[in-house]
């Protein structure tokens, strides 16, 4: 009889890689229970139940009159301190806690720190381990907004220190995170990276006579400084096209971006594609770029989907010198890395970069597409899983 594997995981299921990789690592050797707020119906390699939100957390992220206001209403109509954030944390690990614990499982395995204690709950009920999906080093997520330091920081200190040596391992996006958790918690890690499937496609040709068409996609983030990438077209002329490909996380930061991108011809805004189908769309082109300043902690170790999207895409890889990506770059030479995170140090590493350097640099991509996919760590997951179920 198989055994059973609890992943709590509240990104939209069907679009949450990680959580993905682990599904299909394991499905055929073990039945799944999938716990979120949202999947796609249409699966049927898991069994979804269904989580609730901080229910009474969905002001926080309104502007401080506003929150004050609300908070305060709450507080009158339900006669108790439910609209504090702690009490409403709490109130909802109670709640899926009931819920999680008529399951029948045999390991657990928590992707977001905040449902750590959730996990350690259930598996001292249960008595199984727990594994825990590192995305990021949670302790300092956004260490540089001083709102996130002083309301959500000791939070997560506090789960760090009191949960985290109940975990047995983490799964850990990269090397240098893992260290950290090692440091600072004394937590043991497999880097499990964002690699992506396999996908079998060829290089496209890049000929003289055309312009070098670039693109870069993902999460339009303030920290993460986008206008640098606009500003570096300045350097680099009418012989380069840049496309971007923005998912909305600020409409009104998208809107910021346009405006600085107006000045230049070279420059189109293009509208998101399904995230299976980024690798093939990404095929057509020919540099992926990425240049992401040091911001905060994990922005300066990341290590993203985007960058095993650009390998399984077949593109030269241009990048700014943010370790985890860079020492990937250069293991391979798939592409170039910037001396700093200057828009006119990318470019000019750009420059440098002659159709037949492009065309190495893709032709390395694909030479190395199999040994940088998911599937080498897929085996990594399971092998782990096996040991601790």
């Amino acid at each position: 009889m198989k055994k059973s594997i609890l992943i709590i995981c509240r990104n939209h299921l069907a679009k949450a890689p990680r959580f993905m990789m682990e599904v299909n690592a394991l499905k055929d050797y073990y039945n799944l229970i999938a716990a979120g707020e949202s999947y796609d119906a249409s699966t049927s390699d898991f069994e979804f139940v269904s989580l609730i939100k901080e229910f009474l957390a969905f002001h926080y992220g309104y502007p401080t009159f506003f929150k004050k206001i609300i908070s305060f209403g709450l507080h009158i109509y339900f006669k108790f301190p439910f609209a504090k954030r702690s009490y409403s944390y709490e109130v909802t690990v109670k709640h899926n806690f009931k819920t999680l614990k008529k399951k029948q499982f045999d390991l657990i395995i928590v992707h977001h720190f905040k449902d750590i204690p959730l996990a350690v709950k259930l598996a001292d009920l249960k008595k199984v381990n727990i594994i825990f999906n590192a995305h990021e080093y949670y302790p300092l997520e956004f260490d540089d907004s001083e709102e996130w330091v002083k309301n959500t920081q000791p939070t997560y200190l506090h789960i760090a220190k009191t949960y985290l040596n109940k975990v047995s391992i983490c799964f850990c996006v990269g090397q240098i995170i893992a260290d950290k958790y090692k440091k600072e918690f004394g937590l043991h890690s497999v880097v499990i990276p964002n690699a992506k499937p396999f996908y079998d496609l060829q290089p496209t040709l890049l000929k003289e006579s055309e312009k070098i068409k670039i693109i870069h996609h993902g999460g339009a983030e303030k920290s993460r400084k986008i206008e640098l990438t606009i500003e570096m077209m300045q350097y680099l002329g009418q012989g380069y096209q840049l496309d971007l490909i923005l998912i909305p996380g600020s409409e009104e930061y998208i809107e910021e971006i346009k405006e600085k991108a107006k000045p230049y011809s070279n420059i189109r805004f293009l509208e998101p594609v399904p995230l299976y189908d980024i690798p093939t769309f990404l095929n057509t082109y020919d540099i992926g770029l990425f240049l992401l300043p040091p911001t905060n902690y994990n922005y300066a170790n990341a290590l993203p989907n985007k960058f095993f999207e650009f390998v399984q895409a077949r593109l030269a890889i241009a990048i700014a010198p943010s370790p985890e990506m860079a020492l990937l770059t250069q293991k391979y030479d798939l592409g170039v890395v910037a001396p700093d995170f200057t828009p006119q140090a990318l470019a000019n590493k750009i420059k440098e970069l002659t159709v037949e350097k492009i065309m190495y640099h893709k032709n390395q991509c694909h030479k190395h597409a199999k040994e940088l996919s998911s599937g080498v760590y897929q085996d990594l997951i399971k092998k782990t899983v096996d040991e601790l179920v």
